[in-house]
């Protein structure tokens, strides 16, 4: 492994708390990549051969959607899940990958932390095999996944952001309910201040949940997003401390401040319980929380929910959405299937009807763009009170900022959590604390 993606590796291992034991040293078959039709020769073989995919359990369970098909159409491709935590995988693969093992064949990894997976050298290059999907996925999934012009992940699904919101409550605040009515009345995040502290005068109900000193900074960077703002400018530069990004700051400050935000970090338990409990009335996130809503944590509220488009800075802003999170698959350059494993990742994520199908019944909504003209965009959703969500999440993703996560995502994300902390227990002023994290952040990633 080369000097410099040694380097990256002992950072990135840094950001994983629990460390895996590393994968029994192997030999390393570093396969290059075939040419498009190459894999299906080799599947027409007859050979019998096994494909180990390490994957989280929410993703599994939308891949099991389509198993039934896939083995009728390759009778000869047995596949083993192996199920961990994201963040387990992601410890676990950075050591598999120094050591050279060939397992797995295929790994599952999320849009957040797949640029540094692809600078550390140990995914294989599917540049020509993608060829025919480069035009089909959404356009921003592609720069996470590309090293020096070569593309070593095929995208699975995106995350538009919405906003999530309890019609029930708007309707007791005196809002409007329907999503067009709520999109027009909440075109700004000063329209969105406005309407969380008449939520909370007129029914003592909180607008939504972010932890003040453990914050995901899900909607920080939402926000940051849609504006095409990040921790790092368009030349990679430290940005986090520029007056535009403290605007943000400061607005989210304000909310906290005034009593407006339920205290509790975003997809923890504590937070779910509380929107089972109806403690806050909205939810600006990914599409994906449609499931994590309806499905987890309040499925009881059945007619109580809609969406609409999120916020944004300004109304002559450009962009209104923002993407969180979404996911790919990637192929391990050491592994000794390669051309099964693409067969795999094809089948998955390039099909439509695959796609769709992990749309409807698995809340993953597809990168692959060719999915939206189908009619299920068109279905209403009993649990969001009948209202054809798939179709507003495409909306969304059309009026998306195109943008990266980018290598030093997972580091950028942790020191701010730790500037929310510094804000809210020590007093620190807005511009001081992230200038303190912009002048760490470029000593520790020797950006400037």
């Amino acid at each position: 492994m080369k000097k410099k993606s040694w380097s990256l590796l002992l950072v990135l291992c840094m950001f994983f708390s629990i460390m895996a034991s590393a994968c029994s040293n192997s030999s390393s078959n570093n396969a290059e990549s075939a040419k498009p039709g190459e894999a299906a020769k080799a599947a027409d073989t007859g050979k019998k051969t096994k494909l180990v995919v390490w994957i989280w359990e929410s993703a599994k369970t939308g891949i099991d959607l389509n198993m039934e098909e896939f083995k009728k159409q390759y009778p000869n491709i047995e596949v083993e899940f192996q199920l961990m935590k994201s963040s387990d995988l992601y410890q676990k693969y950075l050591i598999a990958s120094n050591t050279g093992d060939a397992v797995p064949d295929i790994v599952s990894l999320e849009s957040t932390n797949l640029s540094q997976m692809v600078q550390i050298d140990s995914l294989l290059d599917i540049t020509s095999r993608v060829q025919p999907y480069k035009d089909k996925m959404n356009a921003y999934k592609w720069e996470d996944a590309t090293k020096d012009n070569k593309i070593y992940a095929m995208p699975w699904d995106s995350g538009p952001v919405v906003m999530f919101y309890r019609n029930d409550v708007f309707a007791k605040a005196g809002l409007p309910t329907d999503p067009k009515e709520v999109s027009q009345k909440i075109q700004t995040w000063n329209d969105y201040y406005e309407a969380a502290k008449l939520i909370k005068e007129k029914t003592g109900v909180l607008m939504y949940g972010d932890s003040k000193t453990n914050s995901s900074n899900r909607v920080f960077e939402s926000m940051m997003w849609q504006r095409g703002l990040w921790y790092f400018d368009k030349q990679g530069n430290v940005s986090v401390d520029s007056p535009q990004i403290k605007e943000v700051a400061d607005f989210l400050v304000k909310m906290q401040k005034e009593g407006l935000v339920f205290d509790a970090r975003a997809n923890t338990d504590p937070w779910g319980n509380a929107i089972k409990e109806g403690k806050f009335a909205t939810v600006v996130g990914g599409s994906w929380h449609d499931a994590t809503i309806e499905q987890q944590y309040a499925p009881g509220d059945k007619g109580k929910w809609s969406v609409a488009m999120m916020p944004k800075w300004s109304k002559d802003d450009k962009y209104v959405s923002a993407n969180q999170g979404g996911s790919n698959m990637a192929i391990n350059k050491n592994s000794k299937n390669p051309e099964e494993a693409w067969k795999f990742i094809e089948f998955m994520l390039g099909k439509d009807s695959s796609q769709a199908k992990m749309m409807t019944k698995a809340g993953l909504f597809p990168a692959l763009n060719t999915v939206y003209s189908s009619s299920d965009m068109d279905a209403p959703s009993a649990y969001f009170n009948n209202q054809p969500v798939l179709k507003m999440y495409a909306e969304s993703l059309k009026q998306t900022f195109p943008l990266a996560y980018t290598s030093d995502f997972p580091l950028a994300n942790k020191m701010m959590t730790d500037v929310w902390a510094q804000i809210f227990l020590n007093n620190t002023p807005s511009d001081k604390a992230l200038k303190s994290m912009a002048d760490e952040l470029r000593q520790k990633t020797k950006r400037k």
